[in-house]
């Protein structure tokens, strides 16, 4: 094993505890890292008003009860939304035999119901998926534009399985089911990306740029790594006052026209009101997702043109990354503005390179968005199947994204 991997772990799990020791619970919200009850809530809700749109009862709703490939453990298709943060892929999940993402989603649930049980701690967790750290360092498909290519990837297999379904029910019952199981395994990992989609840190953080900025550029010790350091700094910062250090949102809006405020990983539920766009729309989002699996494997019809879900995903409505993330911008002094963004994580702030490559990357923001630009055209005149499942004011948002 490289030791750079051990290293970004270090990084990861330092940062990680010192998330975790600073969350609080409210009355209206559960802070955990993962932002997994967010996943997890979503997956569920959507679901279900998938089939209740569908005229399905909930008893009898086809989202509970999917096992995996083993067959010996089984999930709702909320968890498997949640789980997808653990695994590269959906046939990573499908094919695993360990138990220990069941831990991680008992503990989900324990954190959503407020009655955490002694042996759920941030370790416990953590070190149920011991894989977590080399999936998470390389998450590169659950940010802004990649996340909705996997998503195109993963919906259209599963309504692909589906359709088959539907063709075996009658002369392969057994068949059917097991390809109706498959079906929403995959679609449970596309609605993972797509409603990270939605999350503030998560719509134009450049992931992908950055961290390969940061392999050309940063010298020394592990500096194929420390862009990813980088990206996951930019994440929990992107929706932050870096006066305050409290959360304020991102501006945003999608192809319907829509114009909201969203905001950032573990703060879903910040607003009780029922009508909060940040819950709403991904929401109903995993539903439209849905309703399209299940109409191909109930009727047997897949959806022609654009993916209904993809209207409500979100694109950047803020000022220029470039311009927000500057010292002059936010009247700080170039010292102050930097270690801003580690105020949740001081162990990571006594580290000088981590604020170096920090300072450098942010200064580098219109060269890492140009290739981040250049990467969405490229993919778009490539990959005709974007055009053709994607809205044309997601593209155009994205071919100009800065």
């Amino acid at each position: 094993m490289k030791i750079g991997f051990w290293m970004k772990g270090l990084v990861f799990a330092a940062s990680f505890t010192a998330f975790t020791a600073s969350a609080q619970t409210t009355d209206n919200m559960v802070e955990i890292l993962w932002a997994g009850s967010e996943h997890l809530s979503l997956g569920e809700s959507g679901a279900l008003n998938a089939c209740r749109d569908l005229g399905i009862n909930k008893t009898k709703c086809p989202v509970s009860n999917i096992p995996r490939g083993d067959g010996k453990i089984q999930f709702a298709y909320g968890e498997i939304l949640m789980a997808a943060d653990f695994y590269n892929n959906p046939g990573e999940f499908y094919s695993d035999r360990r138990k220990g993402i069941k831990h991680v989603i008992k503990c989900t649930h324990a954190e959503i119901h407020g009655d955490k049980p002694k042996t759920c701690n941030s370790l416990a967790t953590f070190f149920s998926m011991p894989r977590y750290l080399g999936v998470v360092t390389k998450n590169y498909n659950h940010f802004g534009w990649y996340n909705m290519k996997d998503y195109v990837k993963y919906h259209q297999e599963a309504i692909d399985k589906a359709l088959k379904s539907f063709e075996l029910r009658e002369s392969n019952p057994e068949k059917s089911l097991q390809f109706y199981q498959q079906a929403m395994v995959l679609n449970a990992f596309a609605d993972h990306y797509l409603t990270d989609a939605f999350s503030s840190g998560h719509v134009r953080v450049p992931r992908v740029q950055t961290a390969q900025w940061g392999k050309d550029n940063f010298k020394g010790l592990l500096k194929k790594n420390r862009g990813d350091l980088v990206t996951m700094l930019l994440h929990d910062n992107e929706s932050i006052n870096l006066h305050t250090g409290h959360e304020e949102g991102l501006p945003v809006a999608n192809s319907y026209g829509d114009q909201w405020t969203t905001r950032g990983d573990g703060h879903l539920h910040i607003d009780s009101n029922p009508l909060d766009p940040v819950r709403l729309q991904p929401e109903n989002a995993v539903r439209e997702s849905v309703k399209e699996v299940l109409i191909a494997a109930l009727y047997g019809m897949p959806p022609k043109g654009v993916f209904a879900a993809t209207w409500l995903v979100p694109f950047n409505k803020d000022i220029p990354f470039h311009v927000k993330f500057s010292a002059e911008y936010q009247h700080m002094s170039k010292m102050d503005f930097v270690n801003s963004f580690f105020r949740k994580i001081p162990l990571i702030k006594a580290t000088h390179i981590v604020r170096q490559d920090l300072g450098r990357s942010l200064e580098a923001m219109p060269e890492i968005f140009a290739e981040f630009r250049k990467a969405v055209r490229k993919d778009i005149q490539t990959t005709p199947e974007l055009t053709r499942r994607l809205p044309a004011a997601y593209l155009e948002a994205f071919s100009n994204v800065n």
